[in-house]
């Protein structure tokens, strides 16, 4: 059942919104999992709800844009790829249209790599999610190593965890002066990292790809 799996079906980018049939998501295994390992739920549901919030401003800079991969920074996950993943899967979720809350996730059709730093731990978390039709283009445990692995800024260092796919990477990197690799600069290397990996596959939108005159409400956008 779509539910029960980390990477459900997405609604095809193709269509409009209003005519997106995509059930509303009932069931949350990463959450679950983060709040299984002991995490407090207010923690829990602060990481979550920051990713839903975050979802409804990239499915909207999409669809005025037309952006189909985003990278962004996440303030609540406090370096913790348990948060981050959590934060993810409240990004991805489709809300139930009879739900009096406020509209939120609905960015399930873009893939997203997202980074969540712990300043005082000197440590670095992320999360690469690559949507099934993207899948062909690039592969979240390869965007993971590209940012791993880049000489920009000094570099990043670490490696994806075993447990990641192509569909869904994590990474956690630490601060290693004696490799050279300081928290300070892994912290601004990491998105500029991220974003190039999307460039050298034309999938980055920014404002360098209008002319001058062009409105291009990406570009604007808070990376």
């Amino acid at each position: 059942h779509q539910f029960h799996n980390p990477h459900p079906p997405l609604p095809p980018h193709h269509a409009p919104r209003s005519t997106r049939m995509a059930e509303p998501t009932t069931v949350f295994p990463m959450r679950d999992a983060a709040l299984a390992a002991g995490i407090k739920d207010k923690v829990v549901a602060k990481a979550f709800k920051e990713g839903g919030k975050k979802g409804v401003e990239i499915e909207g800079a999409s669809d005025t844009s037309g952006l189909t991969c985003f990278c962004t920074r996440m303030t609540s996950s406090g370096g913790d790829t348990r948060l981050l993943c959590a934060a993810m899967e409240g990004m991805n979720s489709v809300p139930d249209p009879a739900d009096p809350e406020e509209r939120k996730g609905c960015s399930g059709r873009i893939s997203k790599l997202i980074i969540s730093e712990d300043e005082p731990g000197k440590r670095i978390a992320m999360v690469a999610y690559v949507t099934e039709e993207h899948k062909d283009k690039i592969n979240a445990i390869e965007w993971m190593k590209s940012v791993c692995d880049t000489e920009l800024g000094g570099g990043v260092g670490g490696a994806p965890d075993d447990s990641s796919t192509e569909l869904l990477a994590t990474c956690t990197v630490t601060e290693n002066i004696e490799k050279d690799f300081y928290y300070l600069k892994m912290k601004d290397t990491t998105l500029t990292a991220a974003i190039q990996y999307l460039r050298e596959r034309d999938l980055f939108v920014d404002d360098s790809d209008d002319d001058e005159d062009d409105e291009n409400p990406a570009a604007d956008f808070e990376w």
